[in-house]
């Protein structure tokens, strides 16, 4: 068959020597709609200003000039350029999409840059061997355009879509990653330089071995019996070392990483065997210099101790050059370290990679390669990584026979690192210990815990660390080890951007270069950078954290200086829809940690407590946190006029934890504390929170009184806004409890009241709650004309969270005229709006929402995707009412597709939580479903307790529409059991409410009743919800 007719199309051709995964699902228009254009020929190469483009746009004209016979070179260039230019469109994912990019330029000039060196050799006809090559290399490209061109769209559809899957996107963009990498290895070390090799007669490099000669008897450690995790870095040396002249190869990494393992694995590879007549390894962990390094050389080789006099550099040189052999240098740090020394043993290592026969292997702690000019092998090996969890857990398992629980934990606590796994297999291994108890005893002795009984850095975690700190490049830069002790007081690392190690330098005392000091720490592989997350952070790993922090000392001013850094950050960030805000939340953990330390060393200043009270109100506003750092403040300075505003914030994180014990007795002792200074205002404030946790409590009653009186309070101070809030809670109230003309009268004041003070906000929260008293009252325009003013003025102000609120409600509205388009529409701005405002409650609102519109369209495994996203968001908050509204809906979805089993479920716990914050109306639409549910499975006794518990909450919560659905469940069931009487006295309950005409149930032939209530009625209960807790 002609090349011609095997390319024939778009030049793609299915292959049967590689299987690439299949991207297709992602794509998105390229040009906007309109009349058609002609489709770019293969030859067309866009021309870019980016420095990157032009340098491969001249060597692929280059390669394209003298390869015009070989296919597909052209097209590979196009698609390559093209790639880069979309890197500028792309709004989601950028980070990760960059660095995909980023990998994609580097492969790709290598490639161009062996093709152009091999088209200037002669003998070029052993270029057709690289054709099914540039094929997979070209589809693999079109790949990563396509899942780009997906990531570029701004269309809304596809905007959600990425946001849902974006752990599928990650995982997918990682794989093309790996197979980036798969082609690094077999295409561009591989097989460019074997055909570079051949067009170059550069064979006699391999000629002339000595078969004759006795080999040496491998001096080398036994093969490792097992290796997890580094298959893809083992398949590389391999390739290396039996793929290229004179390999010379560095395996980098930190201390306990598995570089030993590995390379003692690689010299074992049966290629490797029969590539070399000799193989040796050198234990470098005592050789301290040059002369050292060539005497245990010349110990290694067996040489006889009276050829060892001033002659011994020359012998053991020259006794390499008699045979192909692989030589490893292990811990080579050793002997490179020391800087007195550093350049005599280069020297050394120098004269090694110039003996063509020889391949060199070495292994390093750090990240630094020795004589980087001396030409390592490319593409240079990165440094090795700790391992995937599962690879982790089948050394454990090699070891100790098997993964529990405790053993689960241990994994993930010492960061998978390949030494500390290996020696806790150990320990339990040999019956010493059981998972269990180094579980616990970890929590207290920390990394001194791994020790299976040696001295060596091979038997003990805690002196394999020690022995990176206190190398030679430690010990030459003064502040490295302090800035290491600094930055493990951070659980979740340094954040690696916009200029804050900058600010951070600032609060330091001048002689100390934090940059210096980081560099150092990641040149001896003690911190790493960690870029596969949303923020890039200076990390170190668990081990090294918690034996820094337990045994290196942080001095004073280096201490007060990351407190201050802090306390300047949580002051730039206090308004949280300030840009310069979006710092703090990845930093609240590290920011926990920081001020802890602080109050732990006598710390009470003044500003450390305002900043403590401002990281309280960020934990309010993402929904989640402990109370420790409040409470320090409190007890730190008991006298302190900031007291009172400890206590009041305090008591708002109680009531974000579900603390309603621990936020009432706040607030009570704030009111106790603002009555004692005198302050009305604060005291009126207290009053408004503590009527807010009555609300969640259910005793409405107290709620009321507490309203009140902070409503008397603020009309006293004619204090219009509060006065103006104080109503929207009290027309909350009478809301919840049916009071439809109270709750309007008390809304429309509030609403006069802040159109008074110009509070625009105000103005636009009281029109939203109005729009929820028109929807009950079915006056449905009115209350589409009241959420547009909100969502107007809350535009006006560029308030994101409450045009979130707007939109969201609106959508319920929507949703209610069963106007399902319009209501997916609002209800994907909102989510947007409250991804952008980081509110977690509000977007996982938003995705409840969705899921109604959806199951309302059919679309159920859509639904339970964004219910299931949605119940994670809530959790994560702690949002119990959250949690149990999504697990409601979850049992109703679940019980449409037929699985019955997980409905019950979902609705028993959904039960548990609306009981757990005394949501009545919640539980009353649990039961009754589960009624339902019950009533299908047959379960007719379980069915009749459920709906009687239903129709009773409705009842309490004064829900006739709820109460006349649970008593017509409750009249079938009678019906089907045939119990006559008892159908009879619900019927005459039914007729009694004066709504419903007397209605007979079949007890036979009729189909049981749908656990879904009507549409109408289910969406009544809902918006009852959203009106009693929507902010």
């Amino acid at each position: 068959m002609s090349r011609s007719a095997r390319f024939a199309g778009n030049g793609c051709r299915s292959l049967t020597t590689s299987s690439l995964p299949s991207f297709s699902n992602y794509s998105a228009p390229i040009t906007p709609a309109g009349p058609s254009k002609p489709s770019r020929t293969a030859t067309a190469i866009p021309v870019l200003r980016l420095e990157t483009a032009s340098v491969l746009f001249a060597i692929a004209k280059d390669v394209g000039e003298a390869l015009q016979h070989v296919p597909y070179v052209k097209a590979l260039c196009g698609v390559m350029l093209q790639i880069i230019k979309i890197k500028e469109e792309i709004t989601d994912s950028k980070w990760r999409c960059k660095e995909l990019v980023e990998k994609v330029e580097r492969r790709s000039e290598v490639i161009l840059l062996g093709l152009k060196k091999i088209s200037e050799a002669p003998g070029r006809d052993g270029l057709k061997d690289l054709e099914d090559d540039l094929v997979a290399y070209h589809r693999l490209l079109q790949d990563v355009h396509n899942i780009l061109l997906y990531c570029a769209s701004k269309k809304m559809s596809h905007r959600v879509d990425r946001w849902l899957n974006r752990g599928q996107l990650w995982e997918d963009m990682l794989r093309l990653e790996r197979l980036l990498d798969d082609f690094r290895v077999n295409f561009s070390d591989n097989r460019l330089v074997h055909i570079e090799i051949q067009m170059n007669t550069m064979s006699n490099l391999l000629v002339g071995k000595t078969r004759g000669l006795q080999r040496h008897r491998p001096l080398i450690p036994p093969e490792p019996p097992f290796l997890y995790g580094r298959e893809r870095e083992r398949a590389a040396i391999i390739a290396t070392l039996t793929g290229s002249a004179s390999p010379r190869i560095a395996i980098l990494g930190a201390g306990g990483i598995g570089k030993t393992t590995l390379a003692i694995s690689c010299l074992y590879d049966k290629l490797v065997v029969e590539r070399y007549e000799s193989r040796y390894f050198v234990a470098c962990d005592g050789v301290t210099s040059a002369e050292l390094l060539l005497t245990e050389l010349a110990n290694v080789l067996r040489l006889p101790r009276d050829q060892l006099d001033e002659n011994m550099h020359d012998i053991v040189l020259s006794a390499f050059r008699r045979t192909a052999t692989v030589i490893c240098f292990d811990n080579f740090e050793t002997a490179w370290d020391n800087a007195t020394t550093r350049r005599a043993v280069e020297e050394v290592l120098l004269e090694f990679m110039a003996i063509p026969t020889l391949a060199l292997l070495v292994t390093m702690r750090g990240t630094q390669r020795p004589a980087p000019s001396a030409g390592w092998s490319a593409p240079l090996l990165p440094p090795l990584h700790s391992l995937h969890f599962e690879d982790a857990a089948n050394v454990f398992r090699a070891i100790a026979g098997e993964v529990d629980e405790f053993a689960e934990e241990m994994i993930r606590e010492v960061d998978c690192i390949p030494l500390a796994v290996t020696l806790l297999g150990h320990m339990v291994q040999e019956e010493n210990e059981t998972t269990a108890t180094l579980a616990r005893r970890w929590k207290n002795e920390r990394t001194g815990l791994i020790d299976t009984g040696g001295e060596d850095r091979l038997s003990k975690l805690d002196a394999s660390i020690q022995c990176s700190i206190s190398s030679p490049r430690m010990c030459a830069d003064p502040f490295a080890a302090s800035v290491l002790a600094l930055l493990s007081v951070l659980p979740d690392g340094f954040p690696d951007r916009e200029g804050l190690a900058d600010r951070l330098q600032n609060y330091l005392p001048p002689e100390v270069n934090l940059h210096r000091a980081v560099s150092t720490l990641k040149r001896v592989a003690l911190v790493h950078n960690e870029t596969l997350v949303e923020t890039p952070r200076i990390r170190l790993l668990s081990p090294v954290r918690h034996f820094s922090k337990a045994n290196l000392h942080i001095p004073p001013p280096f201490r007060t200086a990351l407190v201050n850094f802090y306390i300047q950050l949580l002051e730039e960030g206090r308004d949280h829809a300030d840009p310069r805000a979006h710092v703090i939340p990845p930093e609240l953990l590290n920011i926990q940690s920081v001020f802890t330390e602080a109050f732990a060393s006598g710390d009470n200043r003044l500003a450390l407590i305002k900043a403590s009270i401002t990281y309280t109100e960020w934990l309010v506003f993402m929904g989640s946190g402990v109370d420790d750092i409040i409470k320090l403040a409190i007890r730190s300075s008991p006298t302190s006029e900031l007291l009172p505003a400890c206590y009041f914030w305090l008591g708002r994180l109680c009531v974000r934890r579900n603390d309603a014990d621990g936020a009432h007795d706040a607030f009570r002792k704030a009111i106790q504390l603002h009555v004692e200074a005198h302050d009305t205002a604060g005291e009126a404030n207290d009053l408004y929170e503590l009527g807010s946790l009555y609300v969640h409590w259910g005793k409405l009653e107290a709620a009321e009184a507490s309203f009140k009186q902070a409503l008397q309070l603020h009309t006293a101070e004619r204090n219009y806004l509060g006065e103006g809030y104080d109503l929207l809670e009290l027309g909350k109230l009478f809301m919840r409890a049916g009071q439809l003309k109270d709750a309007e009268v008390c809304m429309t004041n509030a609403l006069n009241l802040l159109r008074a003070t110009q509070h625009v906000v105000g103005q636009a929260r009281a029109l939203r709650r109005l729009a929820g008293v028109f929807m009950r009252q079915e006056r449905l325009e009115e209350a589409e004309s009241a959420l547009y003013e909100a969502v107007r003025l809350h535009r006006q102000t560029k308030s994101i969270l409450g045009e979130a609120h707007d939109l969201r409600r609106l959508g319920n509205l929507h949703l209610w005229r069963h106007q399902l388009e319009e209501a997916e529409v609002s209800f994907n701005k909102a989510a947007d709006l409250h991804r952008q405002a980081h509110d977690l409650l509000g977007e996982a609102n938003d995705l409840a929402s969705m899921s109604e519109v959806c199951m309302e369209l059919g679309r159920l495994s859509e639904a339970e995707s964004y219910l299931t996203y949605a119940l994670r968001l809530h959790e994560q908050t702690q949002g119990v009412m959250g949690q149990a509204n999504d697990l409601q809906s979850l049992g109703e979805l679940y019980a449409r597709k037929r699985q019955l089993p997980e409905a019950e479920k979902a609705l028993s716990r959904a039960v548990q939580l609306h009981q757990q914050v005394g949501e009545k109306m919640g539980c009353a639409k649990d039961k009754h479903k589960l009624g339902c549910l019950y009533l299908r499975m047959g379960a007719l006794g379980t069915a009749e307790e459920a709906f009687k518990d239903a129709i009773c909450l409705y009842r309490q919560v004064s829900n006739q529409a709820g109460e006349i659905e649970g008593l017509h469940s409750l009249a079938n069931l009678y019906a089907k059991v045939g119990n006559r009487k008892a159908e009879e006295e619900v019927l005459k309950s039914l007729s009694a409410l004066k709504l419903v005409p007397m209605v007979r149930f079949a007890a036979t032939g009729e189909e049981v009743v749908a656990l879904r209530v009507p549409r109408d009625l289910d969406m009544m209960h809902r918006l009852e919800y959203w009106s009693g807790y929507s902010p």
